[in-house]
């Protein structure tokens, strides 16, 4: 398996472009949102879970794996998706795949226009676990700006 620096520099080496990299930095965050919203409505057999659940707490041992520091930045967002999406089905009559189904076709449209830019071919196609990596990626980008250290020393 790769080191956390090896997935991280071969995703930054596919997003160079500055308008794909904005494109990322929004769409990254709402596609994996919505992608959990809509794998909340899928239930597992057999136990009082869902399919977002488990791919969120699946999601959080393969951040700890790659990276204690990151897995802990990571935890205040995978707990506000579920949170939110708790509170979304409690006070909200709007069936839930609707809008999380229209934002994630929307920002996979965008993240797709973005790549064109860049001209290159989107990470997952030639690994689907770069799906992970892509909220790491920010995470990383936002921990370099505040000066908050996560890569082992060289």
């Amino acid at each position: 398996m790769r080191s956390l620096e090896q997935w991280l520099d071969e995703y930054n080496a596919a997003h160079q472009n500055p308008r794909n990299k904005l494109i990322h930095y929004y769409c990254v965050p709402a596609i994996a949102v919505t992608t959990i919203a809509l794998l909340w409505l899928v239930p597992l057999p057999f136990v009082e879970a869902n399919v977002g659940q488990l791919l969120l707490i699946l999601a959080m041992a393969f951040y700890g794996y790659l990276s204690i520091k990151l897995a802990l930045g990571m935890l205040p967002f995978v707990l506000a998706i579920a949170a939110g999406i708790m509170l979304y089905q409690a006070h909200i009559n709007v069936p839930m795949w609707m809008p999380a189904a229209a934002i994630w076709i929307i920002a996979w449209a965008l993240q797709f226009v973005g790549h064109k830019a860049e001209s290159q071919k989107p990470s997952f196609f030639t690994d689907i676990l770069f799906l992970l990596i892509g909220p790491l990626w920010i995470l990383g980008a936002t921990f370099d700006k505040l000066g908050i250290r996560y890569r082992q020393a060289a």
